[in-house]
């Protein structure tokens, strides 16, 4: 990992861990910013260990990729500057799915050479749009 490099672990807050107002029908995910000037290759990596599904692209860039529990939504960006990777899940172990997808990630960034950062945002819980 280069030094200028800032990939932390993603830290739940309390709120986010207690936003369940779904019951098991609550999807939960965090958001991932990946940049620097090496974040393309690093992203890359980190999905080329997934399982893709094409049939769920959004024609606006997004693709929709999965592993186990988890999906990871990722936006290619316009500019080249800043990546975006929505990891998300539903279900009983909705929470740990995603904790394991981030750490999944942050596993994929460190390994990188060069530059990368890593920014989370925690999104709020929605309705589940499938049976989990």
């Amino acid at each position: 990992m280069h030094e200028r490099s800032e990939i932390s672990s993603f830290q739940p807050t309390d709120a986010w861990n207690m936003d369940w107002p779904y019951d098991v029908w609550t999807q939960v995910g965090v958001q991932a910013s990946i940049s620097g000037p090496d974040a393309a290759t690093a992203v890359q990596d980190f999905v080329e260990s997934l399982e893709h599904e094409p049939d769920s692209d959004d024609p606006g860039g997004a693709g929709l990729h999965y592993r186990g529990g988890y999906t990871a939504e990722v936006t290619t960006p316009d500019d080249g500057e800043v990546w975006q990777i929505v990891l998300a899940s539903a279900g009983e172990d909705g929470l740990g799915s995603v904790q394991d997808a981030a750490d999944d990630l942050v596993a994929a960034l460190r390994q990188a050479s060069g530059e990368v950062r890593l920014a989370w945002s925690e999104l709020p819980a929605t309705r589940a749009r499938t049976a989990p």
